[in-house]
């Protein structure tokens, strides 16, 4: 995997080399002008997560970083503090930490820069703990020699593969999630704040009605747009998480009903209805139910409402009829009917009786067999 500036999405490109198959896959970075680092790291959280479940790891990190920068700046940092969070600790013996365009700086400056890069305030840390630094000229077999140092590697799960598969985490869950927060909530402040500050220098602007008024107006402007970005993206990792939280609760209690001997479905009379039942017509049709644990309790009645589909076969004794009404009617009717409904690998069916009543509504029980 590489990843660096200059990327606008997750790219993989595959190519046979040495009698091996080689798929390099090019990332974004976090300093993108034109996507916001959530977005960034939703799509890189997305491609791996889908690739590791396939048993499909990654054999090396390959970090690039230009030598013609003169220093680390803001955006480079936070660049570095991300690819950590997403890589973790494990797998830094798998990384390349790789200074890239060496051929627009002079070698001696390209030399002490890099000399600066091994400090302990920038790639010191990485390389203590396994990391390479390693350079790239710019040409293929300088290309081939990073890969020809990857390629036998021991493979193993980045943190946010083993975080979002294995431990079921949200992608606000887990380390690159927490670390793009924690950045969210600072910038937040500083926006804050910044608007606050504007304000207040708007209102003493207005006071004197000069130019630096207009100023000032275009300014705040934009730094509540910054901020309606900021907020936006933490209300997309909320989302996220309380929706892979719904569904976990979901799974849950489809597993808990599969275990359980008490379990049932109960169907709303209101949600059932038949227009024209014929003898020997096998049919089904889509409606909405709810998960009961245990039908003793009423409050399982209150659990969420799902889509169900009630399949069915009505027989009558002789001949060809027509049955026009309700459903709780027709189990009172004489009719022989086989109700079933499949949930989750269990099948539920319905026998002939009465609706149970629950507070101002009838239900129709699919009990589990």
């Amino acid at each position: 995997m590489l990843t660096g500036e200059g990327t606008s999405k997750v790219q993989p490109y595959t190519f046979d080399y040495a009698g091996a198959k080689i798929t390099l896959v090019d990332t974004p970075g976090f300093n993108d002008t034109e996507r916001t680092d959530t977005e960034v790291l939703e799509e890189i959280a997305k491609w791996t997560s889908a690739t590791y479940r396939q048993d499909q790891l990654l054999s090396g990190i390959i970090y690039l970083h230009p030598i013609t920068h003169a220093r680390m700046e803001g955006s480079a940092m936070r660049n570095l503090r991300m690819f950590q969070s997403l890589c973790g600790q494990e797998v830094l013996g798998n990384v390349l930490l790789t200074t890239t365009q060496w051929s627009n700086v002079d070698p001696a400056v390209g030399q002490a820069r890099e000399d600066d890069l091994r400090g302990e305030g920038f790639w010191g840390g990485l390389i203590r703990r396994g990391a390479t630094l390693q350079r790239f000229h710019s040409t293929r077999e300088s290309g081939l020699e990073l890969i020809r140092g990857l390629m036998f590697n021991t493979r193993m799960p980045l943190d946010i593969q083993d975080q979002i598969v294995d431990k079921s985490m949200s992608l606000l869950e887990t380390n690159a999630g927490k670390c793009i927060n924690e950045e969210l909530i600072a910038l937040e402040k500083k926006f804050k704040e910044k608007v606050q500050s504007l304000e207040e220098q708007f209102r003493k602007a207005v006071e004197a009605m000069g130019e630096e008024m207009r100023v000032l107006m275009d300014e705040k402007e934009k730094t509540q747009q910054e901020l309606g970005r900021v907020t936006d993206q933490m209300r997309l990792l909320t989302e996220s998480h309380a929706a892979e939280l719904k569904k976990r609760k979901a799974k849950e209690r489809e597993e808990e009903a599969r275990r359980s001997d008490k379990a049932a479905i109960a169907v709303a009379t209101r949600d059932i209805a038949i227009t024209a039942q014929i003898a020997g017509v096998f049919t089904s049709y889509k409606t909405r139910g709810r998960l009961i644990l245990d039908i003793e309790k009423h409050e399982e009645f209150e659990s969420d409402i799902i889509e169900i589909t009630i399949n069915y076969q009505l027989n009558f004794l002789s001949g060809i009829r027509v049955y026009t009404g309700n459903f709780g009617e027709a189990f009172g009717a004489g009719i022989d009917s086989t109700n079933y409904i499949v949930l989750g690998g269990a099948h539920y069916r319905c026998r002939s009786g009465t609706p149970v009543r629950v507070g101002s509504q009838e239900f129709v029980i699919f009990r589990k067999v």
